[in-house]
């Protein structure tokens, strides 16, 4: 794997290379047809052409050596045979483009654009029409091959930083909601197990005085163990990757359950979403609900997707007791809004909450919808 990276990275593959060899039948034929007397000493340059052109892709420490020799050899044939053999550069071309080093670029494209104006001069390309219809466009292609090459390494390059990017943002997303978890174990269980824990001990010392009120707090204590038995299966159902079409059905349940009216819209914006934007937007959808229906004391609430030019957003607003300003309401929701916008700082997502007292509450989600690239190998002659 680390062989075909390096090669992906160098330029073409050695075997994709081979195929444009098939051209140089046209030059071939033209040698075959010379006198034996300079057939001979044609043929072996045009071996050392194709030798110095192969042995540039397994070598990419020589590759502007080579490029720079097979640019002298493509001089020589112009010079000895014609003009036409000038069309041989369109192999040193790609090979000047996959050049690491800038200077080494700008050199090979200079000495590259020496070579076609020598031949342009020295056979008067200029001074034809049919000659300059003829080569011209051909002697653009072979300069701008290199920068075309350029452009989709950098490209590549690009998406595969993005893909980095995407799975690093993937892993410190799993990072925050394991935090989420020990947050909410601690601020739930935590105080939950300390209250049973005071029940027993009271319970324990009230046996001998007033079994009657030992026994009503046995009883809280059943309670409130089954409570944070409630508590734990919610928080270890939460370490699942929730969807946000899960968790708006969940929502639906709960808001019944509490007597709260729901009112939904947009679900079909849903369809499709990257899993890490789904992600977090159900879990954000999870703790809006989840607030609204354990503080706000409303009697309708309404989900609303909406899709816009750089991403999705989601509202949530209910019309219950809300308050006086947004400060007040992060203290009254926990740490709820201030989790929700950890985690949408992982993919530069917007958290905008509106609220007035006896006016209700409206909480309003941006996220940017980045879907994860491949990374694209670059292919040329």
């Amino acid at each position: 794997m680390k062989q075909r990276s390096g090669q992906a990275r160098n330029g073409p593959t050695l075997y994709f290379s081979l195929i444009w060899l098939v051209y140089l039948a046209f030059p071939l034929e033209t040698i075959l047809q010379m006198p034996i007397a300079q057939m001979l000493p044609s043929l072996l340059l045009l071996s050392l052409f194709v030798g110095t052109y192969l042995f540039s892709f397994r070598a990419p420490r020589f590759r502007f050596t080579a490029a720079l020799l097979l640019l002298a050899m493509v001089g020589v044939f112009c010079w000895k045979f014609g003009e036409n053999f000038v069309f041989l550069t369109f192999y040193p071309s790609p090979l000047v483009g996959t050049l690491k080093e800038k200077w080494k670029r700008i050199a090979g494209m200079g000495a590259m654009l020496a070579l076609l104006g020598t031949v342009a001069a020295y056979y008067g390309l200029y001074e034809n029409e049919n000659d300059i219809f003829q080569y011209l466009p051909a002697m653009l292609i072979m300069l701008t091959v290199p920068l075309g090459m350029q452009m989709t390494r950098r490209s590549n390059e690009l998406k595969n930083k993005l893909s980095l990017a995407n799975d690093e943002i993937a892993r410190l997303s799993k990072s925050e909601e394991r935090q989420r978890i020990s947050r909410d174990l601690h601020d739930t269980l935590g105080h939950t197990l300390s209250l049973i824990t005071l029940k027993s001990e009271l319970a324990e010392r009230l046996i001998a005085k007033s079994p009657e009120r030992a026994a009503s707090e046995i009883r809280d204590v059943q309670h409130t163990s089954r409570a944070a038995l409630k508590q734990l299966r919610e928080l270890v159902s939460g370490m699942n990757a929730a969807t946000t079409t899960e968790e708006a059905a969940h929502a639906s349940m709960l808001l019944q359950a509490a007597g709260i009216r729901l009112q939904a819209s947009g679900e079909q914006h849903l369809a499709g979403l990257p899993p890490l934007v789904d992600n977090i937007m159900a879990m954000c959808l999870r703790e809006a609900i989840t607030n609204a229906v354990k503080h706000s004391g409303a009697s309708s609430c309404t989900i609303e997707w909406v899709k816009f030019d750089a991403g999705i957003a989601m509202t949530v607003s209910d019309d219950g007791r809300g308050c006086a300003s947004g400060r007040g309401a992060e203290t009254t929701g926990g740490s709820g809004l201030r989790g929700m916008r950890e985690r949408l700082r992982l993919i530069e997502g917007e958290l905008e909450w509106r609220s007035q007292a006896g006016m209700g509450s409206q909480l309003v989600i941006k996220l940017p919808l980045v879907e994860k690239t491949g990374v694209e190998e670059a292919n040329g002659a």
